[in-house]
C-alpha cells in the first residue's frame, strides 16, 4: 500500500482525469493548511491513517470531515462510504429518511457505513463513482431542496466557483511539492518580510545594548524568560516600536544615549532585508515593516463588544497594532463587532462568509470543552455571539455570551479573535489563516490560563498559524511543553552597570527531553530546588513522572503490605539467607 501522501496524489490524479471527461464532477479538497497539511501533500480531508473525500456540501465540523465521505484506509487500502451527521439533527433525519435504506448502510454508533470489496482502492473509487455516487446525487436532487429549505447548514451540491477556488489553492501547493507544472503558480512565495533573524537594540528604557542574532528561519517560537523587572516587556516593546515605526515618548528615552535599532528580517529561507533606526528619525509613522503584525500586553480581557459606548467603540482602530503592549486599558477588536462590520459592507460580505467558517473551526479546535459558537445569535434585537461548552460527560452547558465566560477562555478568545481580525485586515487576499505570514508578540502568554490551557495554547497557535513567528515572554514552564522543535529560548537578566542582559539557552538544552520539574531547575528559570516547603524530611520526595505512576506505586505498596504478614516476612528472610549460602 502507498504511503498516505502518495495516496492523496493518486486519488487527485484519478479525479482530475475523470473531470476531463465530466467537467461537472466536483469534489471536496482540504481547505486549510493548518498544521502544514497542504505543505505535506494532504490534498483531501483525513490524517495519517485515512483519506476522506466527498462530492457534496455539508460539513460535520465536529469531526472535521464532510457529512458524506468515501474513505480509503492508508494501511490496508480498505474503502467504505460513511455518513456522519453529529453536527446536525436535521442532517441526521435526512440521512435516515432518504439515504440509509437505498444505499444499504449499516449503523456504526452515530455513523452509517457501507464497505466496498474491490481489488484495489482506485477501482473501488471508480465503482463508487459509477453507482452509489449517482444514487446519492439523485436523492439530493429530488429531496434536499424541500427538506432543508433555506437552512444555512445543509447537504447539497458543490458550487463550481468554490471548487475552482479550492482546486487552484491545492495546485499552488502541488507546484511547491513538484506535482504540478502549471506556469500560473511559479511565484508561490511573495518576497515580503515575515520573520526576525536578528535585532540589535540600544538605549531603550532599561536596555543599554543587547543583541539577539542568528535566529533560524525554521524557528516559529522565541521565548523570553526571567524574573520580574528584568526587562522582558521592554524587549517586546522595542521590537514593536521598530517594526511599527512608532515614535518613542520622552519617558522611554534613555539617559545613556539615543534609542537605536538594527533589525534583520527574513523574506524567504535564504534571503533577508535589513532596517536601521536612530531616535525618532522615521520617515513615516504608519510604515509597518511587515505585512502581518500584532502585539499583546498582559491585559487581554477587554474587547470592543456591542455593550460599549459608541465613542469607545469607534476609538478602537484596526491600525493601532501596538496599543495593547503599551496600554493596559487598550481594547482588543471583538469578533462580533468585526462580523457586523464585514456583514453590513457589500464589499466584504463575500469575505465574511468565507472567513467565519475558518474562525469557528479554529476557536473550537483551540478551546477545550467548547462545543459550538453561534455567530448569528441575538439577545432581544441585539446581535451577539454565543458560546456553548460541554462537560467531561458530554453534557451541554447553557449558552453564554463572551462576558459570561471564565477569564482564561475570555483571554484566549479575545486574543485569537484579535489576531485573526488584524491579519485579515493586513492580508485581505488570504482566507485560510494557516497562510498568514508575519510576527505576533505576546507578553506573559501564560497569564489568566490554567496549566492545561498554557500548553494547549502554544500547541494550537503553532498548528493554526504555521507561518507566523511568535515572540513571547513567560513565567511558567508549561508553555514549553507545547513548544515545537527549533524553538529559541532566551533568559533575561538585569544588572546595574550593563542594564538588561540576554542569554541564549536553546543551544544548551534539548527542550523536548525536559519535564516541568527539570525546566524549573534548569537555567531557564533557575530554581535551586522544587521541594515543597511543607515536605516532611522523614519521608521521601515523590519523583514519579506523572500522577498516574504515583497512584499505581501506592497501590502496589498497599498490596505488598497486605500480603506480607510477619510470618511471611520471616519466611522470605529465611529464603534469602539460604540462597546466599
Amino acid at each position: 500500500m502507498s504511503n498516505i501522501t502518495n495516496l492523496h496524489s493518486e486519488v487527485y490524479d484519478l479525479l482530475t482525469k475523470k473531470r476531463a471527461l465530466d467537467p461537472q464532477l466536483y469534489f471536496t479538497l482540504r481547505k486549510s493548511n493548518r498544521d502544514k497539511r497542504l505543505d505535506q501533500g494532504y490534498w483531501f480531508y483525513g490524517n495519517e491513517w485515512y483519506l476522506a473525500i466527498s462530492f457534496w456540501t455539508g460539513m460535520d465540523w465536529k469531526n472535521k470531515t464532510p457529512n458524506i465521505i468515501f474513505v480509503i484506509l492508508s494501511e490496508s487500502g480498505e474503502t467504505y462510504l460513511e455518513i456522519n451527521t453529529s453536527d446536525s439533527d436535521q442532517k441526521r433525519k435526512f440521512a435516515v429518511q432518504y439515504l440509509v435504506e437505498p444505499l444499504k448502510l449499516e449503523a456504526s454508533g452515530q455513523r452509517y457505513r457501507k464497505t466496498y470489496e474491490n481489488e484495489n482502492y482506485l477501482s473501488s473509487l471508480n465503482g463508487f463513482l459509477a453507482t452509489d455516487k449517482l444514487e446519492i446525487d439523485r436523492i439530493i436532487q429530488d429531496k434536499a431542496g424541500d427538506f432543508f429549505g433555506k437552512e444555512d447548514s445543509k447537504i447539497g451540491f458543490i458550487d463550481k466557483d468554490d471548487f475552482e477556488e479550492q482546486r487552484l489553492k491545492v495546485d499552488k501547493y502541488r507546484v511547491k511539492l513538484g506535482q504540478e507544472t502549471s506556469q500560473v503558480y511559479n511565484k508561490y512565495e511573495t518576497q515580503k518580510p515575515r520573520k526576525i533573524k536578528e535585532i540589535i537594540i540600544d538605549n531603550y528604557g532599561p536596555i543599554k545594548h543587547i543583541e539577539i542574532t542568528n535566529i533560524p528561519f525554521s524557528s516559529q517560537w522565541i521565548f523570553f524568560t526571567g524574573e520580574n523587572g528584568t526587562g522582558k516587556t521592554s524587549i517586546l516593546r522595542s521590537l514593536a516600536t521598530s517594526i511599527c515605526s512608532r515614535k518613542i515618548t520622552s519617558e522611554e528615552h534613555s539617559s545613556e544615549g539615543t534609542f537605536a535599532t538594527r533589525i534583520s528580517l527574513y523574506t524567504s529561507e535564504s534571503e533577508t532585508i535589513s532596517y536601521g533606526r536612530n531616535g525618532n528619525n522615521i520617515s513615516d509613522e504608519k510604515n509597518i515593516l511587515l505585512s502581518g503584525f500584532a502585539s499583546y500586553g498582559q491585559s487581554r480581557l477587554k474587547t470592543n463588544h456591542a455593550g460599549l459606548s459608541s465613542k469607545i467603540f469607534k476609538s478602537v482602530s484596526n491600525h493601532e497594532l501596538f496599543q495593547s503592549l503599551f496600554n493596559d486599558d487598550a481594547y482588543l477588536i471583538d469578533l462580533q463587532s468585526q462580523f457586523e462590520k464585514w456583514r453590513t459592507n457589500k464589499e466584504s460580505l463575500f469575505d465574511f462568509n468565507k472567513r467565519k467558517d475558518y474562525i469557528k473551526e479554529i476557536l473550537i479546535d483551540i478551546l477545550p470543552n467548547l462545543y459550538d459558537i453561534l455567530f448569528n445569535d441575538t439577545i432581544g434585537d441585539i446581535p451577539v455571539t454565543s458560546y456553548i461548552e460541554k462537560d467531561s460527560e458530554d453534557n451541554e452547558f447553557r449558552k453564554v455570551t463572551f462576558n459570561k465566560l471564565a477569564s482564561g477562555l475570555k483571554s484566549m478568545i479575545a486574543m485569537i479573535g484579535d489576531i485573526l481580525i488584524r491579519l485579515y485586515e493586513q492580508q485581505p487576499n488570504i482566507f485560510d489563516p494557516a497562510e498568514f505570514t508575519g510576527i505576533v508578540l505576546i507578553d506573559e502568554i501564560d497569564i489568566h490560563l490554567h496549566p492545561k490551557l498554557q500548553k494547549i495554547l502554544v500547541e494550537q497557535l503553532t498548528k493554526t498559524f504555521p507561518n507566523i513567528q511568535f515572540i513571547v515572554t513567560t513565567h511558567s514552564p508549561i508553555p514549553f511543553l507545547g513548544a515545537p522543535k527549533n524553538s529559541q529560548i532566551f533568559k533575561v537578566e538585569r544588572a546595574a552597570k550593563v542594564g538588561v542582559k540576554v542569554k541564549r539557552l536553546d543551544e544548551l538544552l534539548i527542550l523536548g527531553d525536559l519535564l516541568p520539574n527539570t525546566i524549573l531547575t534548569s537555567p531557564i528559570f533557575g530554581l535551586n530546588d522544587i521541594i515543597p516547603s511543607s515536605h516532611n524530611t522523614s519521608s521521601l520526595v515523590r519523583t514519579e513522572i506523572n500522577y498516574q505512576d504515583m497512584e499505581f506505586n501506592d497501590l502496589v505498596k498497599k498490596k505488598i503490605n497486605e500480603f506480607i504478614t510477619d510470618s511471611k516476612e520471616q519466611a522470605l528472610i529465611k529464603l534469602f539467607k539460604e540462597r546466599r549460602k
